[in-house]
This record gives C-alpha cells, sequence and structure tokens, in this order.
C-alpha cells in the first residue's frame, strides 16, 4: 500500500507540472487610472486621433528625408495592439516614451505585474516573414508597422526594448513568441555579437543575461505586467543615403494565442545618430543596474522556477532508494 501511494504522489507531482499552459484572458479591462505606475500610460492606436503615420512619425529621427506607409496589422480602440506610451522609465523599462508594439492588448502591459500568463487574443493572422525567423513554428496575432524610408546618412539605428509574459516558465519550451525588423527583408533585431534573433529563448536568465531583467514575481520589483524584457538595445543595419529603403517591424505569438509579448520603440529612436546608452549593463548612471559593482541598490534575485524543480527531484530520489531498500 505504501508503494502505491507512493507512485500515485510521484505521477500527481508529475501530471501537476506537465499541463498546458493556460493563459489569464483578460476580458474586462481596469479603468486606466487604476493601474497606472508613476505616470506609464498609453494612447491606444484608433485609426483617427492614433494612427499608422503617427505611430511612424513618432519614432522617425530629423534625418529621415521622408517616408511612405506600406502596410500596418493591428487592433485598435480599447484592445488596441498598438500605440504610444510615456513614463517608461520609471515603470523599469529603458525607455521614457515611443511606440508600442503587441501580440495582445498594449494596455496588459502595465504594472504591477498581477499575472503568470496576461493575454489578450487579436484573432489577426500571423507572418511569414516572422515564420521564416522560426522554422516548424506557426504564428498568430501578428502586429505590423511596415513603410518605406529615405535616410540622410549610411547606418540605421532602432533603439528597443523586447518583453514578454512567456519568461521564465516557458523558456527552452515549444512556445517562444517572435518578432523582428525587417530592413530591405532582412532582420536587424540581433543579439550582440551574433546573428541570433531575440527571443526569450536567446535572452533570459542563462543566455546573456547582462540583457535581461527579471520581473518574474507577482508583483514584480518593476511596475509593468511583463514577467521579464531586454535592457535597452539597439538594432543596426546598413542603409544608402539618399535611396529609398523598406522596414518592416513585426511581432506576433508563436505556437498559440497565449501569452502576450511587446516590443517597445524609442521616440526618435529609428535614426542615423548612434544612441548613448544610460541603461546598459555596467553603466555606473543605472542605480538598478545588475552588472554595475558599485551599484547601491540591491537587484532582485529572480527565484524562477528552481523550487518547484527541487521538490520533484526530492520526489523522485526518495521513491528511488524508497523502492531500492525494500527489493
Amino acid at each position: 500500500m505504501e508503494k502505491i501511494f507512493t507512485l500515485f504522489f510521484s505521477f500527481f507531482i508529475f501530471v501537476s507540472f506537465s499541463q498546458e499552459r493556460k493563459p489569464d484572458i483578460v476580458k474586462q479591462l481596469p479603468p486606466l487610472a487604476e493601474k497606472e505606475c508613476a505616470g506609464f500610460a498609453f494612447s491606444r492606436f484608433d485609426g483617427n486621433n492614433i494612427t499608422e503615420y503617427t505611430l511612424i512619425e513618432s519614432i522617425l529621427g530629423s534625418d529621415i528625408q521622408s517616408y511612405n506607409l506600406l502596410n500596418f496589422q493591428g487592433t485598435s480602440g480599447s484592445n488596441a495592439s498598438a500605440g504610444l506610451f510615456t513614463g517608461g522609465v520609471a515603470a523599469g523599462i529603458g525607455l521614457e516614451s515611443g511606440i508600442i508594439l503587441s501580440t495582445g492588448f498594449i494596455i496588459n502591459v502595465l504594472g504591477p505585474n498581477e499575472y503568470a500568463g496576461a493575454t489578450g487574443v487579436l484573432e489577426l493572422p500571423g507572418d511569414e516573414d516572422l515564420e521564416a525567423l522560426i522554422p516548424g513554428y506557426n504564428t498568430f496575432d501578428a502586429t505590423i508597422l511596415e513603410f518605406e524610408f529615405i535616410p540622410l546618412f549610411d547606418t540605421l539605428y532602432i533603439s528597443f526594448v523586447f518583453g514578454s509574459e512567456e519568461y521564465n516558465e516557458w523558456v527552452g519550451s515549444p512556445y517562444n513568441d517572435v518578432f523582428g525588423f525587417f530592413l530591405n527583408g532582412e532582420n536587424i533585431a540581433l543579439v550582440p555579437g551574433s546573428g541570433d534573433r531575440i527571443s526569450i529563448n536567446n535572452i533570459n536568465n542563462n543566455n546573456n543575461s547582462n540583457y535581461f531583467i527579471d520581473n518574474d514575481e507577482r508583483p514584480g520589483p518593476f511596475c509593468t505586467e511583463m514577467d521579464g524584457y531586454t535592457v535597452l538595445m539597439t538594432a543596426t543595419g546598413v542603409v544608402t543615403p539618399g535611396e529609398s529603403h523598406t522596414i518592416k517591424l513585426a511581432i506576433a505569438d508563436a505556437g498559440d494565442r497565449s501569452f502576450d509579448s511587446w516590443v517597445f520603440i524609442a521616440t526618435e529612436g529609428f535614426t542615423g545618430t548612434e544612441p548613448g546608452d544610460p541603461d546598459e549593463p555596467g553603466d555606473p548612471d543605472d542605480p538598478d543596474d545588475p552588472g554595475d559593482p558599485g551599484d547601491d541598490e540591491p537587484y532582485p534575485l529572480p527565484l524562477g522556477n528552481w523550487p518547484i524543480f527541487l521538490v520533484m527531484l526530492m520526489i523522485i530520489t526518495f521513491t528511488f532508494f524508497k523502492f531500492r531498500k525494500s527489493s
């Protein structure tokens, strides 16, 4: 009887942590004032006051000669998947203002962190260019902003932050939301020093951790719903001054429509001027920088899921030796 009980208990624990993920689908949005954190606020795409042109013009630097809208895919109104944001620095994001594109509702990114998997379902198609970055996956709920532009410079810099609800529990899993900045068809949103695209599998607590900020607590240490996100990063691409180029800014769910992801692009962050980065790892001016040895502020130690795995390991070990002893 004792053996049966031990086997049953072990099976129960295994099954409990092997279930398909269940999103926290946000059906009723709270009044904005109830969730704002230190001025972190949004203006949602509505096609009238905030249009595709508003989004583009918000990120263009003064060294862009002209532009022409090619395509926009996204939702509008209270469940908008694109829009403007302000107050990002106070919320813990390395950008003060700019535009935001999401696989769900942009408003879901407001803190504090309350859900394990905040999800807004857009019922939009995916994107073939994004699927080419992750062979074998289907994408869903893509938000896309695509336009032509004529630069007055030879090197393009795009300042951005990527974040997701898929951190940390879905790192290394079949679910891996995808985004890309396609300059003339080629993705330039890459992990620095490599040709790897930026994703939850490539930037996290274990891989390229100096580019990662862990917020996977409830509430998290930073005033945003995102369970994790990158530090302020820069995508770089070569262009020809005076000639027309295309850029496609896109983000989508991969594998299913659950768990929102977001990409933030800085105001005038689409430019030929190389950005100074006050929040890059190791910068002495960043009060919450885990890479700064002189930082007086303690950086929160992420726990992740290690207690769960430790308990499971202890149960398996106990069961093994129990049966070995009895035999």
